[in-house]
């Protein structure tokens, strides 16, 4: 039997309900999980899944782009409030 090596604290990643870092935690655990099976195993499905996680990893913005559109998005309101105002 071949010990597999576990990403640390996947479920605790996972349950703090952050996407972004549960999909990363995931990822990871999935590359261990091809890197680890055994021969004649069927990697396809492992392969396949981890291929949607890290296309899913692509689509999302990352913080700094979500802090851009968070400051543009203050900057309009606080110029509608003082057009508004005069």
């Amino acid at each position: 039997m071949t010990l597999r090596k576990q990403v640390a604290g996947l479920a605790a990643v996972i349950a703090t309900g952050k996407r972004r870092e549960s999909l990363e935690a995931l990822r990871d655990h999935l590359a261990q999980e091809l890197e680890n099976a055994p021969a004649g195993i069927a990697i396809g499905p492992i392969a396949k899944e981890l291929r949607t996680v890290l296309a899913e990893l692509d689509s999302m913005p990352n913080e700094k782009e979500e802090s851009a559109v968070d400051d543009l998005a203050k900057r309009r309101a606080s110029r509608r409030a003082e057009a508004a105002g005069q």
